[in-house]
């Protein structure tokens, strides 16, 4: 599966055109360059546009008792290392990698220390959750079992 990541909306309008019908317009954007190439583009593709998505804010899960979850270590998308050269990128709205591609990809992934503590946590867990220790939750009420 392709997936391609715009800065602007306008990076996105440049990656497909349609002609007077309303048809893909195969001989420019990125169909045009794969045609170019020799690797047709026949299938739907993502496109993520970074500007005007929701800016990151996010709380710790927390029981009515306001006890943080045992082993929980934090959302996947603040434990990701952004290279010093992409960490000054910015939006012309003024959001970041972090707080546009990332959590897009990643939403409010939630990290535990293991599948115990991440079982344990069932009731906060809202968009999904991993474990160090391989276990996956990918929304609620969906597992993922057995070995790699």
């Amino acid at each position: 599966m392709l997936a391609v990541v715009c800065k602007t909306h306008g990076g996105l309008e440049a990656l497909e055109t349609y002609d007077k019908n309303g048809f893909i317009d195969k001989s420019s954007g990125l169909h045009g360059l794969g045609a170019l190439m020799g690797r047709r583009l026949n299938d739907r593709f993502l496109v993520i546009c970074l500007e005007n998505l929701r800016r990151l804010a996010m709380k710790k899960p927390r029981y009515l008792s306001d006890e943080v979850p045992s082993g929980f270590l934090g959302f996947a998308v603040n434990m990701i290392n952004i290279d010093s050269a992409n960490l000054y990128f910015v939006t012309c709205t003024g959001h970041e990698l972090r707080e546009t591609l990332f959590y897009k990809l990643f939403s409010r992934l939630q990290v535990y220390k293991t599948r115990a503590d991440m079982l344990q946590a069932l009731p906060v867990i809202t968009d999904g959750a991993v474990s160090l220790d391989g276990g996956i939750i990918k929304s609620v009420g969906v597992s993922v079992l057995g070995e790699r």
